[in-house]
């Protein structure tokens, strides 16, 4: 793996990692008991697609 595809993985991970963290921010201050409903909330690494 080139250290491009390398850092644009990584990327990818972190940008997933932060979007599901705000939403889980967001759900948590709505009080929405609906956030430990999504996987994809609670485990961003291991429901999101990889190519």
């Amino acid at each position: 793996m080139s250290f491009e595809r390398l850092a644009q993985a990584l990327t990818r991970r972190a940008s997933a990692l932060a979007a599901a963290r705000a939403e889980m921010r967001r759900r948590e201050r709505r009080e929405d008991p609906s956030r430990w409903h999504r996987p994809h909330l609670l485990w961003p690494h291991f429901t999101s697609r990889t190519d």
